[in-house]
């Protein structure tokens, strides 16, 4: 058992790691270092459902999102242009399409739509992507998109409320004990900082992480993005609900909504376009884009080993891919809940079981990730080099290596995905197989008709179920929450 804790970085993985292990342990001693002098990336940004869970542990008022970080209502991931014939589909689980059979567990209403080969744009529920929305609105939605800066002031004031320090400095060296333990941290003005155990959130340039020794999984031949810009857009009275990915000549553009403006950006491979071309491209699709606001070189992959010694690597630091399914914060929420527990369990003489298991479990979540990710870029694409060489150069992971063949003639088996706290399961998949043209319908309209042919009719009701209470406009949905406040105050 630890007694005091580290983390270095106050972005969004670091303020959301510091404030689950306090929720969990309220005695343990925790500062977060971070510095001023550093930027945070992001100019929008969007959740996945995990980010739900976050809140519920933490007790957070969802109308206080709204209020406090510029929030919206994200329903989903609507795919433009990815096949190159200006046709969307859509990553977006509602709960009238995921109910399960009783006696097999199968999502009788998506096996149903897929059997029919609907579609994609009608595996969604509708009224949610045009914008309106029922009560009880706190609780319709389970992602959300934020303004980055405002959800950065909103974590720490509640981060201040629950006790824990901030101390705003640059950290230039860190020092191992004869055992190869963090022993402190030393600041620019030579200050030391020093803790039972510590958390690298320090992004990219992994401050600790680097002296303990940890090396980065290079997985650009499973995934090619390396580049991106970012750049904000002003806002509009209609305020979509969803995040739009559109796909271009050598990637794609985000366009996340928050309450005021637009979050966008390109991100791309700079071994078929440099900088000025995405910007021109990105000028000619976004004619109201404004100054680039950040400019972001990267690797995608992962770390070795996600926790050494005394220090674990969160966000940024331990895992990134590229933002098309949001998957930073959600790894950051999951790598938490499973350090939670591992807490009480550590000791430095523990003979490594403790880490061994949770670098375990959190190599299959970033795994996971990449696995689902590269899922996106088998499209039917071929009106550029780089779709092309996306068609023909891709080295699968070994995941899909094994699986997408079987999954496309036979249905994606649930039980691929039984590994805890995994991103992406077996409902994520069908969706975006389906939106890729992928399964061979045929051969499942056979098995559902012939053995799943009572759910028909309930698959039926589900699919063309009409809300019949009150819709509110998203602008309007979101003034209402910000005028709501909690029966009893929360303190943290």
């Amino acid at each position: 058992m630890i007694d005091s804790l580290i983390v270095v970085g106050g972005g969004t993985s670091g303020l959301v790691a510091s404030l689950m292990i306090k929720k969990s342990w309220p005695n343990l001693n925790i500062t977060v270092i971070e510095s001023s002098n550093l930027g945070i990336i992001g100019v929008g940004e969007g959740s996945t459902e995990h980010w739900s869970r976050f809140m519920n542990f933490m007790g957070i008022y969802v109308p206080d999102l709204f209020r406090e970080a510029g929030a919206t209502y994200k329903v989903g991931i609507k795919f433009t242009n990815w096949h190159g014939d200006n046709t969307t589909y859509w990553h977006s689980i509602s709960e009238h399409f995921t109910r399960n059979t009783l006696e097999n567990g199968l999502p009788y209403s998506f096996l149903k739509m897929i059997s029919d080969n609907v579609d994609p744009n009608d595996m969604v529920w509708k009224p949610s992507v045009e914008g309106k929305h029922p009560e009880p609105l706190h609780q319709i939605m389970a992602q959300y998109h934020f303004d980055t800066f405002k959800l950065n002031t909103f974590l720490h004031k509640i981060a201040k409320e629950m006790g824990i320090t901030f101390i705003d400095t640059d950290i230039v060296d860190v020092e191992l004990d004869d055992q190869g333990y963090v022993s402190s941290l030393i600041d620019k003005n030579n200050q030391r900082h020093v803790s039972d155990f510590y958390i690298d959130s320090s992004g990219f340039r992994r401050v600790i992480g680097s002296k303990l020794g940890i090396e980065w999984v290079d997985c650009q031949k499973q995934l090619p993005m390396n580049s991106a810009i970012a750049f904000p857009t002003p806002g509009a009275d209609f305020i979509p609900s969803y995040t739009e990915a559109t796909a271009m000549s050598s990637g794609w553009m985000w366009r996340i909504p928050t309450q005021e403006r637009f979050g966008n950006g390109y991100v791309y491979c700079d071994s078929f376009i440099d900088e000025q071309q995405a910007i021109n491209e990105a000028r000619i699709a976004r004619p109201d884009m404004n100054e680039i606001a950040r400019r972001i070189k990267f690797t995608p992959g992962h770390v070795d080993k996600f926790w050494v010694k005394n220090c674990v690597m969160m966000g940024l630091s331990s895992v990134f891919v590229e933002p098309l399914e949001a998957s930073s914060i959600g790894t950051t929420i999951q790598q938490a809940f499973m350090l939670l527990p591992a807490i009480f369990t550590y000791s430095k003489d523990d003979g490594g079981k403790t880490s061994n298991r949770y670098n375990k479990q959190v190599h299959d979540i970033a795994q996971n990730v990449i696995d689902f990710i590269q899922l996106h870029y088998f499209t039917q694409r071929t009106d550029s080099e780089f779709w092309q060489w996306c068609k023909s150069n891709i080295k699968l992971t070994e995941f899909n290596y094994e699986t997408l063949d079987y999954f496309k003639n036979n249905w994606v088996n649930q039980h691929y995905f039984n590994e805890p706290l995994l991103m992406f399961t077996q409902i994520n998949w069908i969706q975006v197989m389906h939106g890729l043209r992928m399964f061979n319908s045929q051969r499942i309209k056979k098995i559902f008709d012939s053995h799943l042919f009572k759910y028909r009719e309930i698959s039926d009701y589900d699919i063309n179920w009409e809300q019949t209470t009150p819709l509110f406009s998203h602008r309007e949905a979101i003034e209402i929450l910000k005028k709501r406040y909690p029966e009893v105050a929360h303190e943290f």
